[in-house]
């Protein structure tokens, strides 16, 4: 046997080994540009990451898409409001069917906003504050059509994030476009909304999800700008407890982070994406509820921060999102199953 048959034999042994498949060239993908309404994208496999997540590209947006509220409706995600090309601002709904990899235009929001958060209530997506000209305290529904404002934070709210606890959903992070807002904010069907609790640490664009009975809160923004500066991001992890009001810090990132996103599959929290400092990152970590430190588990296929994410049954959907800042948002849908 050659020198080079011998190597190539001692890699399938290894392989073999640590359970490992020889890993094949991901297909170099095409830019059909799809109709500006309607696009369909058959799921391509990506990567198996430390044999604890499987990342798949799933399909594509008609355009490119951050900073957006999205809900699962009927098997369907809902995609509300966010900022499209040329870092602009948007009321179209759009739902995106991940049966088919199809997006069709559903309607409008009262009101463009991004960096809003949101949840379904009643069977009906509710779109909480947001930015526009300036943070607004409005809350939007929308079932179909048109949307329509049904209440107010407390205050104006951008850049917060949602998690949903039963029947309730709570409001955490983000600022009024001068300061941050502690406050945690809870409501059961938009229109009458409560203070529930507050942040130990005010910050901006956290990763939130809730798992346990609590509401997790991941990392942030700390200051009231863009701030690409060391001490900008926080790698606190903040855990409320509803039943008590008391948030809490629990444990702390690597590395501080903010534009992250968190999602809760079979009852483990992961953070996706993010930006640490003025890069974006695509490591996806584990949170352990009970010591409160993160393990890495995955990547995703690129860089990314400010995507949606969404759960249905046992895969978790990550929607658009950046790589290089709010004026070329990502066309991407990535599906992300627990191996």
């Amino acid at each position: 046997m050659t020198r080079r048959g011998r190597l190539a034999a001692a890699l399938l042994m290894l392989a073999a080994a640590t359970g490992c498949s020889t890993p094949t060239p991901a297909s170099r993908h095409t830019d059909r540009r799809p109709a500006p309404s309607v696009t369909s994208s058959a799921p391509t496999h990506v990567r198996v990451a430390r044999n604890r997540l499987h990342v798949a590209v799933a399909g594509e947006l008609p355009h490119g898409l951050s900073r957006t509220v999205a809900v699962a409706d009927n098997g369907e995600i809902v995609l509300l409001g966010g900022l499209i090309a040329g870092d602009t601002t948007t009321s179209t709904v759009l739902r995106f069917d991940p049966a088919t990899g199809t997006t069709t235009d559903a309607g409008r929001l009262a009101l463009a906003v991004h960096d809003a958060s949101g949840a379904l209530l009643g069977g009906r997506a509710v779109v909480f504050g947001g930015g526009a000209a300036t943070s607004v305290a409005d809350v939007q529904a929308w079932r179909g059509g048109a949307g329509r404002v049904v209440g107010r934070l407390s205050r104006g709210r951008s850049d917060s994030a949602a998690a949903v606890i039963g029947a309730t959903a709570y409001v955490a992070g983000g600022f009024d476009g001068a300061a941050m807002v502690r406050a945690i904010e809870a409501t059961t069907d938009g229109a009458h909304v409560r203070t529930a609790g507050t942040l130990a640490l005010g910050v901006r664009y956290p990763a939130v999800a809730a798992a346990s009975g609590f509401v997790w809160i991941i990392g942030g923004q700390l200051a009231t700008t863009e701030s690409t500066r060391t001490g900008g991001q926080t790698a606190d992890i903040q855990r409320f407890d509803p039943q008590t009001g008391r948030t809490v810090v629990v444990g702390h990132l690597p590395e501080p982070l903010g534009h992250a996103t968190a999602f809760t599959l079979d009852g483990t929290v992961y953070i996706a994406g993010g930006r640490s400092g003025t890069h974006a990152v695509r490591t996806v970590w584990r949170l352990d509820q009970a010591s409160g430190a993160v393990t890495a588990v995955g990547s995703l296929p690129g860089a990314a921060s400010d995507l949606a994410a969404v759960v249905i049954g046992a895969t978790a959907w990550l929607i658009g999102g950046e790589s290089t800042g709010p004026t070329a948002p990502l066309r991407t849908v990535l599906a992300i199953r627990a191996a």
